[in-house]
């Protein structure tokens, strides 16, 4: 009789806890509208928010309209180079209990084209950039300091590279809108009158 007893309230006792703990679970999660955060997720982001614990986490996927053929601003021997691309985004977005944006944690995919418009040659160009954005004044993404890592290649049709567009890290001050750091290749800005002018030389070699 003991053993009967004390199985009886040794089961009672897993079938408390197992009632306690149903609740507290379904309570760990709970859906939230992204329209009452501060700043909402776009919609065209897809996002799906739910209140975890003391905050508030989105997590968000979509992809940007693919860009054919569009004048890029890149100019090799007078010829105005067309450019092409489709880039995905996956990440993450965290509020305070609030609804005040704290954080954005996102790792886009971009791949495309450069061609020229007159001899018709094309270089490819494939990679992926992280960002971290952690902003100082919850609420404000015009505020705090982003750190984006990452490499995108830009290269031929038989596979060899022309060159790294940009490979390393770094670190943005979003209010002053002034780069803090930065380590790692960044040839890509070269393309805009920035610094030396051999990485475009390279590329546009490739497309004569």
């Amino acid at each position: 009789m003991r053993r009967t007893h004390a199985s009886v309230s040794l089961l009672l006792v897993v079938v408390l806890v197992t009632a306690l703990a149903f609740p507290a679970i379904a309570a760990a999660k709970t859906p939230v509208d992204p329209a009452t955060l501060t700043p909402p997720p776009p919609a065209e982001f897809n996002p799906v928010c739910e209140r975890i614990g003391n905050g508030i986490r989105c997590e968000v996927v979509f992809t940007d309209p693919v860009i054919v053929d569009e004048p890029s601003g890149v100019v090799c021997g007078g010829t105005e180079l067309l450019f092409s691309q489709t880039r995905s985004v996956v990440g993450k977005r965290f509020y305070d209990a609030d609804g005040f944006l704290l954080r954005r944690h996102f790792h886009e995919d971009v791949s495309g084209t450069w061609t020229n418009p007159v001899t018709g040659a094309t270089a490819y160009f494939a990679g992926g950039l992280t960002t971290l954005h952690d902003l100082s004044v919850p609420g404000d993404p015009g505020s705090g300091i982003s750190q984006l890592t990452g490499s995108v290649r830009i290269y031929s049709p038989g596979g060899g590279t022309i060159v790294h567009a940009d490979a390393g890290r770094l670190v943005f001050d979003e209010g002053a809108g002034t780069v803090l750091s930065q380590s790692g290749q960044h040839p890509f800005e070269d393309f805009f009158g920035n610094g030396d002018s051999s990485a475009l030389d390279d590329f546009c070699s490739a497309l004569d």
